[in-house]
Formats: C-alpha cells, structure tokens, sequence
C-alpha cells in the first residue's frame, strides 16, 4: 500500500496519486536528492496469472522498463531509473506538466485535422526513436499520449513494450488496448513495427472523430470487429482521411512507411510536400482468409479477456527496422515538389525547401520565423565528434534557458546534439538539433534550429535534408 508522504527507495517522497490504469498506478514524487518532480509508477501484477508467470513477469516488467532508460528524445517521456521492490518494481520517469490526448477529448471533442495531423508527427517521431533502440511500444492510444504545458507531444506509458528478449521471457504475453490493437496481433500472434503504425492511425482516428475506429459494448465484441472488420473512413478528418484510412490497413504490408506517414502528416499542416504521396489503398485482407487458426485465436483471446482484462495472449515478434530517409541511390534524383538541389562552393550537395534560400557553404534562415540552417565543415584536429558537438554547446551553454536534451553517439557514427535555448538575436525560444558526420577525413556539422512550438512539424524536413545531404567528393 503507498502512502503520501512515504519514501522510496530512501530517494522519492511520494506526493499524491496522478493516474490510475490496469497495470500500474502512477504517482507525482520529489526526489530528494535532486530537489526535483519525479513520476513514479507501480507495476502491478494483472490477475489470473499462476505464481510461476507472475515471477516471469516481474523479470519481465523490470529489465524491459530498464531497457527504455536509453531512449532519450523530446517526444519521448524519459526513464530515469528502474527500483527493485518484493512485489513489483517502481518505475522513475520524467515529470512533464502535461494533460493526455484523451482528456483533452474528453473535455473539448475532436480536434481539427491540422491539429491532430501536428501531434500524430510528434507521436511518429517518437515511435522512430523507440524503434532505433530495437524496441516496440504496442500500446499506442490516446491517454499514452502528452500534451505538455510546454506545447511538446510526448509518448508515455511503456509498460507493453517490449524488445526481443522480453518477447521471449514474457512466453507469449502482451498487454494492449482493445481499441488500438492491430489485427494482426489478434489474429497472427505477432506484433511488427506496423502494429504501432496502426495503432498510430486508430489514435488519430479517435482524436479526430471523438471515438476509436471500433466501438462495441463489451471488450470480446471490440476484438472480433478489430480482427474482422475494416473501419468506415472517419467522416470529420478531411485531408486527414487517406493516411489514417491507409494506416488502418489489415494487412500490415499495405500500410504505409514512416516516410510517407510524415509527408501525408506534414501535409495536412500546410507544410511544403517532400515526398511522393500516399500509394492506393490494397484491398483489406479477408477476414476468412485463415479461418481455423484466426478464429480459435480470437474465441480464446475472447475467453482469456473475462479472466485478465485487457491482458491478451498474443506472440511478439519484432522486426526492427532503420530509419526511414531518402535511400543513397536517390540522392541524387529530382527534388520532390517544394524542395531544390543546392551545390556549395565546396562541393557539398543537399536538398532543400524551396522557401530557403542558402548561400556559401549552405546558410539559410535569419528570421525567426523559418527555419535556422548551416552546414559547417571542419578539422577534427584530434577530437571526437561528440567532442567536436561538446565545444559548440560551451559557446551557447550561456544563453537564457538553455536546455539539454540529448548528446550521443548515432549507431551509424554520426552524432546528434539536441537542444533548446532563447536566441537573443532572433528574439525568440529555439530548439534545435546538430548532426555530425565523418567524411574524407572532415566532419560536417547540420544545424538546425526552430521555433519551438514548430519543433514536431519542422523536424521531417530536418530528416530529409540530413539524409539528402552529399559531402564533396573523396580523393
């Protein structure tokens, strides 16, 4: 039993309760010995199990929340620590002042197409950087996703991911939402990165419709209509409607890349098109097309739901995937609608958006309402690349509100440095984010900086011109 005012682990004074869910009760903590607000959430055992899965689980629910400590991304509520307890472990997690999607629903109905196409790009971004780190989310809804005071779109609530040792420890259980399950999970046993995508979709879906694609009186109707039927197309998206329709896709092959998600998304919210659009929608697979396996899979998960709640028997596995970006092969193409080649005079090209304007060896920008870019080359002279990101933060540590949201190694050898500070120049607040690469035996730093409130439409385009970018000829 947790108490206000009790501590944990010698560290966390529990304050008050924040929210209450299936698996776990979350709490609003100081931490003592940082004199700052913490999360802490306490895992609980879902009943039904027998005591040997209920140890399998503990294992489980700690080495796959230790695991999410090294995903750091501003779309991405952060673990901090992971505490051992008798029972079930204690989770430490970023504070972030914030209001879920779902309450804002709940208090003011759906939003307006560009408004949930703005948050379904923060939710993507974050979904690619749980990806990176080889993981899934498999719980993607509507209250798991943040809007913070601060006007950043975070995705919270890891306790159904898993990596794939999880997927073995955990013997064949996954926790989801009904209402956001992809079919294939139900059906097939396997949850994929598209899973995510879909349940990507149905939470655009609600946030834009008011209710989740699927709406039935009980929890064994919402999962046959989720493994049989395919959505009617949400009648108040508008510009919206072809992605989420494409996203909902049953067949987890007819859904569209990442790439294309942020393109038709970017769209929506008046930026320039980067990509091509969205393919035609293949017909759904049949609901019969596997009939023995697919409905004693779903009578059993049916019968399972009465026992363990939304606690469904399904088989992980993952397939990790790369990020997506413009394959080197098509480096070199015409430029998609809206964005331009630029050659500097140092033999570097990138592509840009056609409303900067570069010059030299690729600056643009000088108004606080575009984007801040340049592209700098240089000497390491006997630095490493997070070296050579370290000493530019030195310069800008200084300015007001100056905040650190990242500085690490990329598995690929580049470096990312992610940041935001107020720009005295500009007059405004900026986030930004550096990458850094090796290349004939010089680094090439890509700044890029932003208003903040434009950070999660601005960021595709930043991913574009990274992966566009050619360095001049070697040697």
């Amino acid at each position: 039993m947790v108490t206000v005012g009790q501590l944990v682990a010698g560290r966390y004074r529990v304050l008050h309760p924040l929210a209450d869910g299936g698996m776990s009760r979350v709490w609003l903590a100081r931490d003592e010995l940082e004199d700052s607000p913490v999360a802490l959430k306490k895992c609980t055992l879902p009943a039904g199990l027998t005591p040997d899965e209920e140890d399998v689980f503990r294992v489980w629910t700690a080495r796959e929340a230790r695991s999410f400590t090294l995903v750091d991304h501003p779309n991405v509520v952060r673990t901090l620590d992971v505490l051992h307890d008798d029972d079930a472990p204690w989770i430490v997690l970023e504070f972030v002042p914030s209001h879920s999607l779902q309450q804002v629903l709940d208090e003011s109905g759906p939003l307006p197409p560009a408004r949930v196409a703005g948050i379904g790009l923060a939710v993507l971004e974050g979904l690619l950087a749980v990806r990176r780190a080889g993981l899934l989310h498999l719980d993607v809804k509507p209250s798991n996703v943040l809007i913070a005071t601060d006007g950043r779109v975070m995705l919270s609530d890891f306790g159904p991911a898993v990596t794939s040792e999880g997927v073995r420890a955990l013997a064949g259980i996954v926790l989801g939402s009904p209402e956001y399950l992809a079919p294939e999970r139900l059906l097939d046993g396997i949850a994929l990165p598209e899973s995510d995508l879909w349940s990507l979709g149905a939470t655009l879906y609600h946030a834009v419709q008011g209710r989740p694609p699927f709406v039935r009186a009980t929890t064994a109707e919402t999962l046959q209509a989720v493994s049989e039927l395919t959505p009617e197309p949400p009648a108040r998206a508008g510009p919206l409607t072809e992605v989420i329709v494409a996203l909902l896709s049953r067949n987890p092959a007819d859904r569209p890349e990442p790439p294309m998600v942020e393109h038709a998304l970017r769209a929506v919210t008046g930026q320039p098109a980067g990509r091509p659009e969205l393919p035609p929608a293949k017909a759904p697979a049949r609901a019969d097309d596997k009939p023995g396996r697919g409905r004693r899979r779903l009578a059993m998960i049916a019968a399972l739901v009465g026992v363990l709640g939304v606690l469904v028997a399904v088989v992980a596995l993952l397939h990790p995937d790369d990020e997506a970006g413009i394959p080197a092969s098509a480096a070199s193409a015409a430029p998609p609608g809206g964005w331009y080649w630029y050659s500097s005079p140092g033999g570097s090209r990138v592509m840009l958006p056609n409303e900067l304007a570069a010059s030299g060896d690729v600056t643009a920008g000088g108004r606080l309402d575009q984007p801040q870019l340049d592209i700098e080359a240089g000497d390491l002279g006997g630095r490493t690349l997070l070296g050579t990101l370290a000493e530019a933060e030195s310069a800008i540590r200084a300015a007001g509100g100056y905040r650190r949201f990242r500085l690490s190694a990329n598995p690929d050898g580049t470096a990312d440095w992610e940041y935001q500070y107020s720009n005295s120049l500009l007059g405004g607040e900026l986030h930004g984010i550096q990458r850094i690469l090796l290349a004939n035996g010089k680094f090439y730093r890509i700044r890029w900086e932003v208003p903040v409130a434009t950070w999660a439409v601005e960021l595709p385009r930043f991913h574009t011109i990274v992966e566009s970018f050619q360095p001049p000829p070697g040697s």
